[in-house]
């Protein structure tokens, strides 16, 4: 099958993390022929440090071609992003599509990607599926805009969604397109090789983003230093929020027991994983987290929210644990009830090892290129 996937360049800027390049690869390894048009506004820069020129390569048997586009960044969101994209499109389809003749479309996120999708779908005449990964979903419905994401689905003949929390988020907007779910995988050859756990040490790691609640880790780990002196936090990532959470630190006196990694490549984060005995995210308006499957499978315990998405792997208690947004003492409560149950606390572990180790991208593809083939079918039986 010859697969077209359109997205935004912050999908892709990173071959190592994007869950986006780890599905295509994946669909390579199945025996299928892939393509990536990356939209990429105009001035900055790609893969190669180059700011203007659309540019070409292939990478892991994926063949990527960038779109260059005007893009006023969030000022534009709502109408002339997608207009700039259009006319791009419009100039460069025969250049991107030359010697490829795709059977299906898939985008990443609705928005400018799927817009592209559609204008792409009406000119060949094929089906187009969307991906959801939540914000997405959760920042239109949030702000009211609810008619723009029902007519954003409608254009698609089929919209999935990372998670079943995240698929009833999208179903509110009376979308006429059948919405699914099928759950991101993670790369199994990344993981360490060996787990050596230090007791009491926790790590959350992802976009320094307000939605992400390192602040609530923060103060949950503030609450342990009576009973747990010795635990340590490491938090892994960069973003807007540093300065504010590396204020709150020094303001709770943890300025020596929190360390801020800032970013670091995907493999040293595993590696931290690998030596942290919690894993703690309790973020909200979360699609699903494939950091939650990458910190399972490294040992973590887990600790999320409740009614987010990565409801659908963890079941509390059982192979993790899940919270109510916002409870830093429910938090630390727990990590506390782990320590002083370790036999229970290791068995939970494992059991949530276990179950992120079946999310993998082959199975991921395999339930993909499924749903892309029932595409291909009704299309041909209409």
């Amino acid at each position: 099958m010859n697969i077209l996937v359109v997205c935004q360049y912050g999908l892709y800027h990173d071959f190592g993390a994007s869950f986006v390049h780890a599905q295509a690869r994946e669909y390579v390894r199945l025996g299928h022929q892939v393509r990536a048009i990356v939209l990429l506004p105009i001035g900055k820069r790609d893969w190669d440090g180059k700011r203007f020129s659309d540019s070409r390569r292939t990478v892991d048997g994926v063949e990527l071609y960038t779109m260059r586009h005007i893009s006023f960044s969030n000022y534009g969101e709502k109408s002339l992003n997608k207009l700039f994209a259009y006319r791009s499109l419009h100039k460069k389809a025969n250049a991107l599509l030359e010697g490829f003749v795709p059977e299906i479309i898939h985008t990443h996120f609705l928005g400018t990607a799927s817009e592209a999708g559609a204008w792409l779908k009406k000119r060949l005449g094929i089906p187009l599926a969307v991906t959801t990964h939540g914000s997405d979903t959760s920042v239109p419905l949030r702000q009211g805009r609810g008619s723009e994401l029902k007519a954003l689905c409608n254009h698609a003949d089929a919209v999935t969604a990372v998670s079943t929390a995240l698929a009833q988020k999208v179903r509110s907007c009376g979308t006429e397109t059948r919405v699914s779910v099928i759950l991101n995988g993670f790369n199994l050859q990344a993981l360490p090789e060996h787990l050596e756990k230090a007791e009491g040490s926790i790590i959350q790691a992802g976009h320094l983003l307000e939605q992400k609640r390192f602040h609530i880790t923060i103060r949950a780990f503030q609450q342990l230093q009576t009973d747990c002196p010795g635990a340590v936090l490491v938090l892994v990532g960069d973003g807007p929020e540093q300065k504010k959470l590396e204020a709150l630190c020094q303001s709770l006196g943890l300025d020596g027991s929190v360390q801020f990694t800032g970013k670091i490549p995907n493999h040293e984060v595993l590696s931290k994983m690998g030596s942290s005995q919690f894993f703690v995210m309790p973020s909200v308006q979360e699609g699903f987290g494939i950091v939650y499957l990458e910190a399972m499978a490294c040992g973590c315990i887990a600790i999320g929210t409740e009614g987010e998405g990565i409801a659908d792997l963890i079941v509390s208690g059982e192979n993790g644990f899940l919270v109510p947004p916002d409870q830093p003492e429910t938090i630390a409560k727990t990590i506390l009830w782990c320590l002083k149950h370790p036999k229970e606390a290791s068995a939970i572990a494992e059991r949530g090892r276990q179950a992120a180790l079946g999310l993998t991208w082959e199975k991921n593809a395999m339930q993909y290129i499924s749903l892309f083939e029932s595409l291909k079918e009704r299309k041909c039986s209409q």
